[in-house]
């Protein structure tokens, strides 16, 4: 836990708050220098889907935005990345979950577009899906810098997923897993 003066809500207040989530690292394992291009591909982080199921129904809304530059880079369709989406979708029906919103940028990082973390776009066009969602009352769980760095502009609640491919300290909380991040929720 870093110095800022953030807090984690208690389980009970979770539902006044607005859950943004990153999927590579955080979801699903992340593929180093690559991506997750077929459904064979994704593969479920350790607890994950239970993991989501439980945050369903602690938040009021659980919104997924995931940059996605495998697509700019025509490494695979957007077709592709729906096929993939379709098994994470799959699984956490079977497991009785879902997402209120799915968002991506499938933009290349050096186009700096205003939808990929970390730009703020995606997270104002949830808002413009749900206008009551308070960015005060929101927290973004997510692996990287920019995930990190997108809730800094917003002055959003910063939760870290360790990811060995990054190095950086600027989160308000971290967490080894989707699983522990629950646990700390519901102590």
């Amino acid at each position: 836990m870093s110095e800022h003066n953030k807090f984690l809500p208690e389980a009970q207040d979770c539902k006044k708050y607005t859950l943004f989530i990153d999927r590579d690292g955080v979801i699903n394992q992340p593929i180093i220098d690559d991506y997750a291009k077929n459904p064979d591909e994704f593969i479920f982080c350790d607890g994950a889907v239970d993991a989501l199921k439980k945050l369903k129904l602690l938040f009021s809304r659980v919104i997924l935005v995931t940059n996605q530059q495998g697509v700019g880079k025509c490494i695979m369709t957007s077709q592709d990345l729906e096929n993939v989406h379709l098994k994470m979708y799959d699984s956490m029906k079977k497991a009785n979950s879902s997402f209120d919103l799915v968002l991506y940028a499938p933009y290349l990082k050096q186009d700096s577009h205003t939808w990929r973390k970390p730009n703020t776009g995606m997270l104002l066009k949830a808002k413009e899906y749900y206008p009551d969602i308070d960015f005060s009352k929101s927290i973004m769980v997510g692996d990287s810098p920019g995930d990190m760095a997108l809730a800094d502009q917003l002055d959003i609640i910063k939760v870290r997923i360790l990811n060995d491919q990054f190095e950086f300290d600027n989160q308000d909380f971290t967490y080894s897993d989707l699983s522990s991040f629950v646990i700390a929720l519901s102590n």
